[in-house]
């Protein structure tokens, strides 16, 4: 079995940008690709996706942001013709190659030039082989590698190595709260968290999903530097009921990419924005504390949306968003009421990369068997203008007509003040050509509505109601 080391170029330094906003992430197969000899190794290296196709180094040629193929990189092949990974250190903007060589079978060695003559050294014990996807810290001071051997946890395990100056030291043990019985591979840092791909924690049914964790300093070079971490799956569309791996990101353009077989076959996807958000979850719940499945929930800013889904069997919803104080959570299901408040998502705990904010929701059925009431919701006995009051408490109902142009809408308008029989009359009508106008501006003309005088045809529905009364009765055509 061929072993693996890394072999390092001297390359200029390209300097980062800095970050910027983004919405949050939204998957994308990238389906123009075919890939017979399969896909491994995925680095981002200066704004280039690099990959290892077969045994062949390759990098993606993009239209705009879309990746149209994978070619081999002459330029690098020439520099190192067996490179199967590439990776730079941020710390001495240099180049790592990883390479099969038989002659260093256990050890993980690092060069400075062209002639190879060996520069540092990593410890790596016969126990450590393979090696397989190694990783620097942005300051190049922590190198992060999956490695399967007679020491760990089981299968792969993630290890690090810390340079002090001269040498890298020997390699520590992630520990358990990351690694399992099972394999963890393909590690990537993510500003100050660590992403990686594992098959052995609880619920994974041994499929890989993608994990972070938050990196903490130790206080001394050779301390675990993920002391009191917490690793939490990464939300959808991230994870899937298939394998993903290999995430890795591209810092530049706030794009990342990694690998999926969750349509069955091991495929290339990409994402754009940022990771470090909020995972927003609950239940949508109905009048009498039951989930209601199916109910659209949506999530809006500056009246954009931002992301939506579907409550399953068991009312739940979850929806990922960047941390922001002004949006608009909405949602909405067939005879139901239109539900919109404003929500504010924050990160309270740091130390996850994505965040939980729990949020239930209640919907109320549409009566179609008995008409709904709106008492005194005029400010004055006498007004005739829509109040705001008047506004926010219609507001349902005109959602849901918007939403159900099927279902017609009968207006009855009453009132008990006790004045003088014409004069009430008069402010009804005005009223009534107050509430047409108000709902011709925000409803589509197919929407069937009728308005009727309650103090001209005086009915059952007035008696007990004092003051303004408006009454909605609904028909389904």
């Amino acid at each position: 079995m061929k072993k693996h080391l890394l072999i390092l170029l001297l390359l200029a330094f390209a300097p980062g940008l800095a970050l910027r906003a983004q919405p949050p992430v939204v998957a994308t197969p990238v389906t123009s690709l075919t890939l017979p000899w399969g896909l491994s190794n995925l680095s981002v290296v200066d704004g280039r996706l690099y990959a290892c196709q077969g045994v062949v180094l390759v990098t993606a040629s993009m239209s705009g942001r879309a990746v149209t193929a994978l070619n081999p990189d002459t330029t690098l092949s020439r520099l190192c013709p067996d490179a199967t990974y590439v990776v730079r250190n941020g710390g001495d903007s240099l180049l790592y190659f990883m390479t099969s060589d038989d002659d260093q079978p256990y050890n993980l060695n690092v060069h400075t030039n062209a002639r190879f003559f060996k520069n540092r050294h990593v410890e790596i014990k016969s126990w450590f082989r393979p090696i397989a996807h190694p990783v620097f810290s942005a300051d190049g001071n922590t190198l992060i590698f999956s490695a399967k051997g007679k020491v760990g946890l089981g299968g792969y395990d993630l290890w690090c190595s810390f340079w002090n100056g001269k040498r890298w030291s020997k390699p520590v043990n992630l520990g358990n709260a990351i690694n399992t019985a099972g394999d963890e591979i393909s590690p990537a840092f993510y500003g100050q968290y660590l992403v990686y791909s594992s098959n052995g924690m609880a619920g994974s049914d041994s499929t890989f999903n993608l994990y972070a964790v938050r990196i903490q300093p130790g206080t001394k070079v050779d301390d675990v530097i993920f002391a009191n971490y917490v690793a939490l799956p990464l939300p959808e569309p991230l994870n899937s009921p298939g394998d993903d791996t290999e995430l890795v990101f591209d810092t530049l353009s706030h794009r990342g990419y990694w690998l999926s077989t969750r349509n069955g076959s091991p495929q290339l996807y990409a994402f754009d924005g940022e990771l470090d958000g909020v995972m927003l979850s609950g239940t949508v719940l109905d009048d009498h504390s039951r989930p209601i499945p199916q109910a659209q929930v949506r999530l809006l800013s500056a009246g954009r949306l931002v992301s939506e889904t579907l409550t399953d069997s068991t009312g739940s919803y979850r929806l990922f968003a960047l941390p922001a104080d002004d949006y608009q959570l909405q949602a909405f299901k067939p005879d139901y009421f239109r539900l919109s408040r404003s929500v504010s998502l924050y990160r309270p705990n740091e130390d996850l990369l994505v965040a939980p904010n729990l949020l239930n929701l209640a919907l109320s059925k549409l009566p179609f068997d008995r008409p709904l009431v709106f008492d005194n919701i005029y400010l004055e006995g006498g007004d005739i203008e829509l109040s705001q009051q008047a506004v926010e408490s219609l507001q349902p109902i005109v959602d849901y007509l918007r939403d159900n142009p099927n279902v017609v809408a009968e207006f009855t308008l009453c009132s008990s003040q006790s004045a003088d029989p014409e004069y009430l009359n008069l402010v009804i009508e005005r009223r009534i050509s107050s509430i047409q106008q108000y709902l011709k501006s925000c409803l589509p003309s197919e929407v069937r509505i009728s308005f009727k005088n309650g103090n001209q045809h005086p009915t059952e529905m007035a008696v007990g109601h004092k003051g303004e009364t408006v009454f909605i009765k609904l028909f389904k055509q």
